[in-house]
């Protein structure tokens, strides 16, 4: 027999002692307040009293007993709340507008002073996105100007439009082992995420309640979550996982981690970390999604991301910095985006960033396993990147750059491209049937290409492409330590290596190029003047 409790844990085991004991324990079960959990009548106003009572105790926990509870109004939760959703309990949406939000509408509390240390838990949350009358956009949780907020064990199925949870201005948020099941865009909403981490920027970003200080959202932990589809009629997987798609300069998301989430089937960006630092996104699983990571520096195009708190129109962009991808595995589908991509701008960089330990298995309309444009300090390092439709890494304008024991297989155009980067070390990685060139550099400098393996490169067409080809008026050079040896059958590379004309200052020692290639082994377009002493150079 189980024993009476003082507080429901969500997915406890019901029984008529211990919900007896709850009823004389805190007095706060949603029935006990006129709430019907017949799915007949709306229960809002008695589930509104009890969290009132619960604010007026000073915080106090409620509890929804199984049951359909229809909500005809927007529910809201006050400091020092937790309220319980037994197993077995489902909050029904019957109203066009938010599910729940921390606070009163015309409230003025700034910063992360508004109503706080809250725990919403259990049950499942359903906005009824492909119901008559409820398919315009809507919001499930919504939280602004809080902090310590713990949101775990639910459900959230089948919303419209908007998101199902909403930290925007808020510090120390847990949002662990929920599910984030089915989506209905009702137009104009193809890139909405499950999980938004925003600012209070303005009305039309957070709509609950000001003020409007540009507040933004820190300190999140995202764990052990689940993002995909809910298989009802009308419905998607959602747009996007978790991510932000508002900025203001000056202000960051910072100190981010998603941990050992699974999504599956998101049609866009699984991550999106928009003007996010101090992030690490590890552990998690991709399957069949339209992109995996995105990190983005604020968009120079989007106007109103660009303003200074006060308005002003910086037409620039921000550097965001130290930021992790690792150990995340990566399987199918990814015809949105690359698995991974780190873009930053001419006014904004994305610093200090490591993408190691990474699986990619499969893209497809030409995507990239990983790409990197407009970074700095960056290690992309041991990720087994295979069977991608587009380049295994790819990399463009990026200065101090260290690509180093990849593991790059069967990629549809090259392994790892190099394009005008600066001091950028392409160092032991080994590059396996790759179709085009194994490694392409064009332009840039300080350049080191060593030690790395590369076997049957060329395999899309005879006698075109290169194991190493070095190009486009790059300069100091260093080759060596290469291994590239051809397939023996089939489609062939033109040459082990090949460097132009335009390319200076190449130093090239110890470089193995034998075997049978279309044409030959080395090929130096302008004549050979690289420097290849064993002597050291002075």
């Amino acid at each position: 027999m189980s024993t009476p409790v003082e507080q429901w844990l969500p997915g406890m085991d019901i029984s008529a002692e211990r919900l007896g004991a709850m009823q004389q324990a805190a007095s706060l079960l949603v029935t006990n307040y006129g709430a019907d959990g017949s799915g007949t009548a709306d229960a809002d106003p008695g589930i509104q009293l009890a969290l009132n009572a619960a604010r007026d105790l000073g915080g106090a926990q409620v509890v929804v007993p199984p049951g359909i509870f229809l909500t005809g109004d927007t529910l809201r939760i006050y400091d020092n709340t937790r309220l319980t959703l037994m197993a077995g309990a489902e909050l029904r949406r019957h109203h066009a507008g938010t599910m729940i939000i921390n606070g009163d509408a015309g409230q003025d509390l700034g910063g992360y002073t508004g109503h706080s240390n809250i725990v919403i838990e259990g049950g499942l949350w359903n906005m009824r996105g492909t119901t008559v009358g409820l398919t315009a956009s809507a919001m499930c949780i919504s939280i602004g100007h809080a902090t310590d907020i713990t949101i775990r064990d639910l459900e959230v199925r089948d919303l419209p439009g908007f998101h199902a949870i909403e930290l925007n201005s808020t510090s120390h948020g847990l949002i662990q082992n929920c599910r984030f099941r089915g989506y209905v865009d009702p137009g104009g909403r193809d890139f909405s995420e499950a999980i938004q981490l925003d600012l209070a920027k303005s009305a039309g970003v957070f709509g609950g309640f000001g003020p409007y200080d540009h507040t933004p959202t820190e300190d999140v932990l995202v764990i052990g979550c689940h993002f995909g589809a809910s298989g009802t009629a009308g419905t998607t997987a959602w747009p996007r996982g978790v991510g932000s798609h508002s900025a203001t300069i000056t202000k960051w998301h910072r100190r981010i981690r998603i941990l050992g989430n699974s999504f599956e089937g998101v049609l866009q960006y699984a991550v999106s970390a928009y003007n996010w630092e101090d992030t690490t996104i590890v552990g998690n699983t991709f399957l069949d999604c339209g992109s995996g990571v995105r990190l983005r520096t604020v968009i120079v195009s989007d106007t109103e991301d660009t303003k200074l708190p006060d308005g002003t129109q910086t037409s620039a962009s921000q550097n965001m910095r130290n930021l992790v991808i690792a150990g995340n595995s990566f399987r199918g589908g990814l015809a949105y985006d690359e698995p991974i991509v780190a873009l930053g701008e001419t006014t904004g960089t994305v610093l200090n960033l490591a993408i190691t330990g990474n699986v990619i298995d499969g893209s497809t309309s030409a995507q990239n396993g990983i790409r990197l444009q407009g970074t700095s300090r960056a290690t992309v390092g041991d990720n087994s990147i295979n069977n991608v439709a587009g380049t295994g890494i790819s990399t463009e304008d990026c200065n101090t750059l260290t690509v180093t024991g990849n593991n790059i297989y069967n990629s549809g155009t090259h392994g790892v491209t190099v394009v005008d980067g600066i001091n950028v070390n392409c160092v032991g990685n080994q590059i396996r049937e790759p179709g085009n060139n194994g490694i392409l550099v064009q332009g840039g400098n300080f350049l080191q290409i060593r030690d790395n393996s590369i076997r049957s490169p060329g395999r899309a067409t005879n006698n075109t492409f290169f194991g190493i080809r070095l190009s486009t008026s790059s300069d100091s050079v260093n080759l060596s330590g290469n291994k590239v040896r051809p397939h023996g059958s089939g489609n062939e590379a033109a040459y082990a290596c090949s460097v132009t004309s335009t390319v200076t200052t190449v130093s090239r020692y110890g470089n193995d190029w034998r075997g049978t290639y279309g044409t030959g082994n080395f090929n130096y377009e302008g004549g050979d003047t690289s420097n290849t002493s064993a002597a050291d150079l002075t």
